[in-house]
C-alpha cells in the first residue's frame, strides 16, 4: 500500500507543478497585455506595477522548475534565459515605462514578446502561442 502511495505521488506531483507553471505563464501573458493597455491609456505607474507582477509570474514559474525537458528529451536550464529576459527586454520595458516613453516601450514590448517566443522554441513548445501585442 505504501509503495502505491509513493508511486501515485511521484506521478501526480510533477503534473501539479506543470499545471501551476502553465497557470503562472498564462497569468504572465495576461499581465503583459494588461501592461500594454495601461501604457497605451497613459497610466504609466499602473503599467509599471503590472509589469512587475508579470515579471513575478515568469520568475516564479522558472525558479520553481528551472530545469525543463525539451520536446526532444534534453534538459535545459531556464535560469540563464530568465536572466537574459530580466536584464534585457524586461529592463528595457521597465525603463521605458518609468520614463513614460511610448516609442521605446513599444519596442520593448516587441522584444519582450520575442524573448518569450524564443524560450518556448528552445523547449520545443511551439504550440504555446504568445499573444500579439497591439
Amino acid at each position: 500500500m505504501k509503495r502505491l502511495l509513493v508511486l501515485s505521488l511521484m506521478i501526480v506531483l510533477p503534473s501539479c507543478a506543470s499545471m501551476m507553471n502553465s497557470h503562472r505563464m498564462k497569468a504572465a501573458q495576461r499581465k503583459m497585455l494588461d501592461t500594454r493597455k495601461l501604457q497605451q491609456a497613459g497610466q504609466w505607474d499602473e503599467a509599471l506595477a503590472m509589469a512587475e507582477r508579470m515579471h513575478a509570474s515568469v520568475s516564479k514559474s522558472i525558479t520553481s522548475a528551472p530545469a525543463q525537458k525539451t520536446a526532444g528529451g534534453a534538459e535545459v536550464d531556464l535560469r540563464p534565459l530568465l536572466a537574459g529576459w530580466t536584464n534585457g527586454s524586461f529592463a528595457e520595458l521597465k525603463t521605458a515605462l518609468q520614463k513614460k516613453d511610448a516609442r521605446h516601450s513599444t519596442h520593448a514590448f516587441a522584444s519582450l514578446r520575442q524573448q518569450c517566443i524564443n524560450c518556448h522554441t528552445v523547449l520545443g513548445k511551439t504550440q504555446v502561442q504568445v499573444s500579439e501585442i497591439p
